[in-house]
């Protein structure tokens, strides 16, 4: 994807900026905030936005923000009298105001009216009601507001979902809300509610979601902490609140997709088929059976031709595919390959800004190996969402792959932090484990491969990476035995590993240290 203003090109793809045809030197922090702020540019970005998504989970100045705002300009060929492609605006932040059109690898303009805007007519939807303020004082509604404000705007980052606006969601200031009524004037499926209460020199805020239709209480939380510490804590709170809801949305929603059994599917709504497909996908994972597997490509591929624009059914079309790759279920992985990246493209098509098509692109290019591009898509992906534990999962994976195993243990921590009960825990367990390995921290490596293989005893490479571990720390009995278990799920991806054809590590001599305790683990089942 090409953005183009002025005489500048921004390549996503290549991470180019090029003016008059020049390629620019451009920092990578540089790049990144004027991604972002093009990114934003229907609004006003605070310069807290800014340092929290430049560089999160860092302390930095704000001279180093002005720093990398004179190189913003000084790259795009602006400056801070003119202010012609972005403004300052004081005591609010930044806004990017030239007019951005889009293009295709070719140069192309692509329309910027997509089909986003239909997308969302099948989409689930939440609205976060006004936070409840249980103290006496009325001044302290800002404490409330905020919080449910920052919320609405953690989830806005989920393209898979639509979020009503605050002005629309906090009409229905009060106590004792009518949640089906509400959410019958809202037009939404679910109803984020919480309370905030101060007491001495403490502060709780507690949240609950509630599937609308039926004010079933699906998930409730409550987090502490110091007066002296909200708003410094405001931003994190919003951001662990918005990454474990979307977790326990999506197993609703495939917890009831699954129960619709009785119905034709020609009578079901696309983003109906696409839930159930998902289920299907999921109940495959869990029971390592490919005739599910195949049930659920068909219907989501049923899906996107009913409703071309359910991102749903495209996101599960690309993961069904990349993920069979991955596990080398198939006899040609390049034709997988082939058709999940036609699929996460129909989602980049669908909307530019939603991070699961980067995210999905970041997959494949890690199954072809193609490392330098994976982290571009993923750190793109990022951007866009940073509450996306999956993305986050596979930032971790690839730093591990790559050589840089700190940081991809760091990664995968945060993801499980931020999302204890996630769908794909078991993924994130075996990337600890794996990173493990190459940290050479053995016997942590056993206890997360075998916490993984608990919760998905088919995934296509847990069982291999708890044999590796075990090995290393010398338990060659129980190494052989999770070698026996890898062939009764998955001979052909073991055949890989041994024979040194499918190593995940770019460093060689983690590789061949990997290759060799896992001969050894398949020698002991010999003898």
């Amino acid at each position: 994807m090409l953005l183009a203003f002025g005489e500048c090109v921004l390549d996503l793809e290549r991470r180019e900026l090029r003016r008059n045809g020049v390629s620019v030197h451009t920092r990578t922090k540089v790049f990144n905030v004027l991604n972002y702020l093009i990114t934003n540019r229907d609004r006003i970005v605070s310069q807290e936005e800014l340092l929290s998504h430049g560089w999160p989970g860092v302390t930095v100045s704000d001279a180093t923000l002005r720093s990398c705002i004179r190189g913003v300009r000084r790259a795009i060929g602006d400056n801070g009298s003119n202010q012609q492609f972005l403004q300052t605006l004081r005591g609010q932040g930044f806004r990017f105001v030239a007019e951005v059109t889009f293009q295709d690898a070719l140069g192309q303009e692509i329309p910027e009216d997509t089909p986003a805007i239909h997308a969302r007519a099948n989409m689930l939807s939440i609205a976060v009601l006004p936070f409840a303020n249980l103290n006496d004082d009325p001044k302290l509604n800002y404490l409330a507001d905020g919080l449910a404000e920052d919320i609405t705007t953690e989830l806005s980052r989920f393209k898979a979902f639509t979020v009503i606006a605050r002005n629309s969601a906090f009409q229905y200031r009060g106590p004792a809300n009518d949640i089906q009524k509400i959410a019958a004037e809202l037009r939404v499926d679910y109803i984020l509610e919480g309370s905030v209460r101060c007491a001495d020199a403490a502060f709780r805020v507690t949240t609950q979601l509630i599937h609308a239709p039926t004010t079933t209480h699906l998930w409730a939380e409550k987090y502490d902490g110091r007066i002296n510490q909200l708003f410094a804590l405001q931003t994190d709170i919003s951001r662990k609140i918005a990454t474990n809801i979307m977790p326990e949305i999506d197993m609703a929603e495939i917890s009831r997709a699954a129960r619709v059994s009785s119905l034709n599917d020609s009578n079901l709504r696309a983003q109906e088929m696409a839930w159930r497909a998902r289920a299907l996908l999921d109940r495959s994972r869990a029971e390592g059976d490919l005739t599910l597997y195949h049930e659920g490509v068909a219907l989501a591929e049923a899906a996107a031709a009913l409703d071309p624009q359910c991102r749903q059914a495209w996101w599960t079309i690309s993961f069904a595919n990349y993920y069979r790759a991955f596990a080398l279920q198939g006899d040609r992985p390049e034709a997988l390959l082939t058709r999940a990246r036609a699929a996460a493209e129909q989602l980049r098509l669908l909307d530019r800004n939603d991070h699961s098509a980067y995210m999905s692109l970041g997959w494949i290019n890690f199954i072809e190996r193609d490392f330098a591009r994976a982290v571009t898509n993923l750190d793109h992906a990022h951007m866009l969402n940073p509450n996306c534990t999956m993305t986050l999962m596979l930032m971790g994976v690839i730093a591990t792959s790559s050589g840089n195993p700190e940081d991809g243990y760091a990664h995968l921590s945060q993801a499980i932090s931020l999302s204890p009960r996630d769908l794909f825990l078991g993924f994130m367990l075996a990337g600890l484990a794996f990173t493990c390995f190459a940290l050479e921290r053995f016997e942590e490596g056993v206890k997360f491969s075998s916490q993984a293989i608990e919760r998905e005893p088919h995934a296509p490479a847990n069982h291999i990476i708890l044999a590796a571990c075990l090995a290393e720390t010398g338990d060659l009995v129980n190494a052989g035995e999770a070698i026996q278990g890898q062939r009764r799920i998955n001979e052909s991806l073991l055949q890989q590993y041994l024979s040194g054809a499918r190593l995940p590590f770019r460093d060689s001599n983690i590789a061949e240290r990997y290759a060799a305790a896992l001969r050894r683990a398949a020698e002991a089942t010999v003898s």
